[in-house]
């Protein structure tokens, strides 16, 4: 099987889901980690260093007491905690918009008939329209888990599809709200399912990048507990926020696939798309031959 024949739109089970969607990372892995390096990487380091600092702060804030930190303002932890994630949520944002475009690039190209600085000027206009749509789509989360907790599980499976019917059917923020409800309706389960896997996996792989930070935290930790007057350094922490901060944006490209591989999924099954295009290829076959 080659890039070439790689079909998006196609009804695939829980299991094919996955599988395709690895294959389709591992037959565009050398683009996708370009574009993530060039696009999306840069505003995970922004968010590494503002989390570094952030930690900093926090550290000397617990040896306060003991003159370790003379200079400790309580404000400098809250505007790090806000600036921590707004470039959290600035990397998802492009990562968001670089990984569905990419795809609908892929769909409506072809594999190898683009280029991904293509990928970057397509998406710059899709940006503020999928940052929009995942701030409304948060808000509407924490509206239903406020309201009952059920609801709100039910509601945020629905969203996670809001992206790409933006992308990918060009409709408006509204549109595809909407629009996610209907497609996912007797799929939420499978919907769920998918999500939950994947987003243990994500989780398993962001701990990996995590690790160096939390065991330096936790070892500044335990002497400053202890009463050992440490002072943490910013620069290690800064470097392995850093880290922490690459991991989390490239790691996207895994649960955003895998929704993008459900969506087809759905589209699928409720429109046959691919089945159609077939259809009509035969026929303009046969009447090629006739004629």
């Amino acid at each position: 099987m080659t890039t070439e024949n790689f079909r998006l739109e196609k009804v695939r089970d829980f299991g094919l889901l996955f599988s395709d969607t690895f294959l389709f990372i591992k037959y565009n892995f050398k683009n996708l980690l370009k574009g993530m390096l060039y696009y999306v990487v840069p505003f995970g380091l922004l968010h590494g260093v503002i989390l570094g600092l952030l930690q900093y702060e926090t550290l000397l804030s617990m040896g306060n007491g003991s003159g370790i930190s003379p200079n400790y303002s309580s404000s400098t932890v809250i505007y790090s905690t806000i600036a921590s994630y707004f470039f959290m949520l600035i990397s998802y944002t492009v990562a968001v918009a670089f990984v569905m475009q990419y795809i609908k690039l892929y769909r409506d190209k072809g594999a190898d008939n683009f280029e991904v600085n293509e990928v970057g000027k397509a998406m710059l206009s899709n940006v503020p329209t999928i940052f929009g749509a995942i701030l409304l789509s948060a808000i509407i989360a924490v509206v239903g888990f406020v309201l009952f907790i059920i609801p709100g599980i039910y509601v945020t499976i629905c969203i996670s599809l809001v992206v790409p019917i933006i992308v990918f059917e060009e409709e408006s923020v509204g549109n595809a709200i909407s629009g996610c409800f209907n497609l996912i309706k007797n799929n939420w389960w499978n919907t769920f399912a998918v999500l939950f896997v994947m987003g243990l996996i994500s989780s398993a792989l962001n701990f990996v990048f995590q690790l160096p930070s939390t065991i330096y935290q936790l070892t500044s930790t335990i002497f400053i507990v202890s009463g050992d007057a440490m002072t943490p350094s910013k620069s290690l922490l800064i470097l392995f926020s850093m880290i922490q901060g690459i991991g989390y944006a490239l790691i996207q490209v895994l649960p955003l696939t895998a929704i993008a591989m459900q969506y087809f999924n759905l589209i699928e099954k409720r429109q046959s798309p691919a089945l159609l295009k077939d259809l009509e290829t035969v026929g303009n076959n046969e009447t090629s031959i006739s004629k």
